[in-house]
């Protein structure tokens, strides 16, 4: 069987996100259709490819650092955490020595995406990779976001970036994925990108189980069977929880709760959520980072889904809420904005991320639990006939029998 090498920069259970989802999701229907897969990604601690080898993929780790001085712990997890920009040798030597590979497939940009570009030229292995970001449509917060991680701090790397060819690596690559159609349009006006490729994320249809949903009740202290709003995804301020915070306080009826669940990759904004959560206590709680499991029966029995993102490539969350019948309220902008388009769906647009309107929008919906109740009704529907992780598994195969 032709064998794919996926290379991530990081791959964290405990800070479950969208590429872990994407890979979950996709790596399985690919196996069905022939190509089987491997998937390696750094040794940081808390790597743990335990949930690919549950679904028979194997799974590497490499060494590879952070090319930066005045890093301190914080500054570290936050480069671990989102978007730092690492080198390796070690994963450049293993792709060389690998015989098995048809194609080497990387998910991230920078330097890591330069290595894998080098190993496929000295190879003669194809390579593709997937742009999970808004790295060319949202260049400007992509571009004020990796300024304040970096705040401080002297990056050395430039020189190994430059060694690998690591902006020469969409230009370069065999196949170019991207999953937001607004981002697969800028790329196209640049005319970079030989062969660029639009899969939008797929979702599991497979619904939170009974037992998983009486847990998530259990693990909240104080919740018991109180109705809550929730927010599921790292604590970020891209994210927008004090967002979810400021219109829980202002719109929410006394007695209802709000629970927001993700691992904190920006240390000080996951601090000032803290602040604001102990003014609203008890009803207000920060469960941290949680499974996929658990992820999805926090969906379904919320009263009401929040996405008050300020940036957000795809929104995998707004697809798997509604694969669980549940109602969801989200930002009327980037992935988020393209997926309710293409399903035309109007019921949970937010015109903007800012208070007020979050504030009218959740006051509006729950003085219709009619409306509620019927795109709890038409949401899995939608999903069902819309995005698949087959679908997508198709269009990458395809690409990768045209090249290999």
């Amino acid at each position: 069987m032709p064998r794919v090498i996926h290379i991530l920069r990081k791959f964290e259970p405990a800070e479950w996100g969208g590429i872990e989802t994407h890979l979950l999701g996709l790596l399985p229907e690919l196996e069905r259709l022939g190509w089987t897969s491997e998937v390696h990604a750094p040794a940081e601690a808390g790597t743990d490819g335990t949930p690919l080898a549950e679904c028979g993929i194997e799974f590497r780790t490499f060494r590879a650092c952070y090319p930066v001085l005045g890093m301190g712990k914080e500054g570290r997890a936050r480069l671990v955490a989102s978007g730092g920009n690492l080198i390796t040798v070690d994963e450049l030597m293993r792709l060389l020595r690998d015989r098995r590979a048809s194609v080497f497939h990387v998910h991230t940009q920078g330097r890591l995406s330069g290595v894998v570009r080098l190993a496929s030229r000295l190879k003669g292995v194809p390579f593709a990779v997937t742009i999970h970001g808004p790295y060319r449509s949202g260049a400007k917060s992509v571009r004020a976001a990796h300024a304040d991680r970096t705040r401080g701090l002297i990056d050395l790397g430039a020189p190994f970036g430059l060694l690998v060819g690591a902006r020469r690596v969409v230009h370069d690559a065999d196949m170019v994925f991207v999953v937001n159609q607004h981002e697969y349009e800028a790329w196209r006006a640049a005319r970079e990108g030989r062969h660029l490729e639009y899969v939008p994320h797929g979702v599991s249809l497979e619904r939170a189980s009974a037992e998983t949903r009486a847990e998530v009740r259990q693990r909240i202290r104080g919740l018991g069977q109180a109705p809550f709003l929730v927010v599921v995804g790292r604590l970020d301020r891209a994210k927008g929880q004090d967002l979810a915070i400021s219109a829980f306080r202002r719109a929410a009826p006394s007695g209802w709760h709000l629970v927001l669940a993700g691992a904190p990759t920006d240390a000080p904004f996951a601090r000032e959520l803290e602040v604001r959560a102990k003014t609203l206590a008890p009803r207000v709680h920060l469960l941290g980072g949680v499974s996929p499991a658990v992820a999805r029966a926090l969906l379904v029995e919320a009263s009401l889904v929040l996405i008050p993102s300020r940036n957000e490539p795809f929104g995998i969350v707004l697809l798997e809420a509604w694969a669980e019948g549940s109602a969801a309220l989200y930002s009327d902008l980037g992935g988020l904005a393209e997926v309710s388009r293409r399903v035309a769906s109007t019921f949970g647009r937010v015109a903007e991320p800012r208070e007020d309107a979050w504030v009218e929008k959740i006051r509006s919906v729950l003085a219709d639990p009619a409306s509620v109740e019927a795109e709890r009704r038409a949401a899995p529907e939608r999903v069902a006939e819309h995005f698949s992780w087959r679908a997508a598994a198709r269009r990458i195969a395809d690409a990768y029998g045209r090249f290999s």
